[in-house]
């Protein structure tokens, strides 16, 4: 039986400022259904995009390597799916208190290691 596809978002870092490491929205759709995701959105210019794909390991490494061949762009890529996403949410110690979501910030690494310090 085939996996089911879920919504994932896939995070760019360092994209699109000063003039660095361009990635025109239109072309990123493009690179992400050429990948066969599906339902793909972009959020302004950010590099950040939300898509429905069949979950992998592999994922980020593909849009990683899409990103070098069709934008000759190398960046971190990290991707959660939607239920990722959700539990991180629901984890947040002070969400009882900092009601602001556009105050909120969350630090996303390839690797919890990267965090240590």
């Amino acid at each position: 039986m085939a996996a089911r596809r879920q919504s994932h978002v896939a995070l760019l870092r360092g994209v699109n400022v000063g003039g660095n490491k361009r990635v025109p929205m239109a072309e990123w759709r493009v690179l992400l259904e050429g990948l066969g995701c599906t339902n793909v959105r972009t959020l302004l210019n950010s590099g950040n995009a939300v898509f429905d794909a069949v979950p992998s390991p592999k994922l980020p490494a593909r849009i990683r390597q899409v990103l070098i061949d069709g934008l000759a762009v190398e960046v971190p890529v990290i991707v959660k799916t939607a239920a990722e996403m959700a539990a991180i949410e629901a984890g947040n110690p002070l969400g009882a208190v900092a009601t602001d979501p556009s105050r909120l910030i969350v630090a996303f690494t390839a690797n919890a290691e990267d965090l240590a310090g």
